[in-house]
């Protein structure tokens, strides 16, 4: 998955890292919404929401370590 931020970074993150979306079938990854302006994304059919919030917050912990 790729979050292209608006100052042009872009952030990779896997879907492994939720076990919902590494267990989904294609189809299901295929129905999703974006959700608070933008902010987030949400799976309906199962039931997951992934937020620009929480992919920051990995992004300064991981910068942080290194």
């Amino acid at each position: 998955m790729l979050i292209v931020l608006n100052n042009g970074k872009i952030l990779r993150r896997t879907i492994s890292g939720s076990r919902l979306l590494e267990k989904a079938t294609e189809m299901q990854l295929n129905n999703y919404r974006l959700i608070g302006k933008g902010a987030g994304i949400h799976w309906p059919q199962l039931d997951e929401d992934l937020s620009l919030k929480a992919f920051l917050q990995e992004e300064l912990a991981r910068v942080i370590a290194a």
